[in-house]
């Protein structure tokens, strides 16, 4: 059920779901299935539904637009599945190899603060004028070890902090369904 496209893995959409969104939106894209949990947090509300395979999908609402949307994997994906370059690998390849041209070199890895996972970013201008932010969290050092880079645990498609004022104004003026 709303198997995720696997061209949708870089898109800042998860299950064809975007930010901008209203709660009516999602309820007609995932077919009128309510969700799972409901919690209210500093202002927003996050809704939770279980999907395919045990993944679970968060919805960030911002007043009555989606704002963030997150994507637990129940199962981590192999990173060369997202061909995402660990941050340990160097940036350019050296004169002997050829780096893979499928790798994503957009993509801005970084470590946690705690410094237990990697996280690689990448922005994009939404359609509505705004930037959001498309990342993934490798799984935890803690639980591999030195694997831990291999493998990711979150996809996470959001609105940075400096583009919320750009992101209310677009959701106010777009049109009304």
């Amino acid at each position: 059920m709303w198997a995720q496209a696997a061209d949708e893995d870089h898109k800042p959409t998860i299950h064809g779901i975007a930010t901008g969104m209203t709660a009516q939106d999602v309820l007609d894209h995932l077919g009128g299935r309510m969700p799972d949990d409901r919690k209210e947090e500093k202002g927003s509300t996050i809704l939770t539904w279980k999907i395919e395979d045990g993944n679970i999908l968060l919805i960030t609402f911002r007043g009555e637009n989606i704002s963030e949307l997150k994507l637990l994997y129940k199962k981590s994906r192999p990173t060369t599945d997202l061909w995402l370059a660990p941050l340990s690998s160097p940036a350019s390849s050296s004169a002997l190899t050829a780096a893979d041209p499928r790798l994503r070199r957009d993509y801005k890895a970084t470590e946690t603060e705690d410094k237990l996972r990697t996280v690689w970013t990448r922005r994009e201008k939404a359609a509505m004028g705004y930037e959001v932010e498309i990342s993934f969290l490798s799984a935890s050092r803690k639980q591999l070890g030195d694997r831990y880079e291999e493998y990711v645990e979150y996809k996470y498609v959001t609105v940075p902090k400096d583009e919320l004022k750009k992101f209310d104004i677009a959701v106010r003026s777009a049109p009304k369904k």
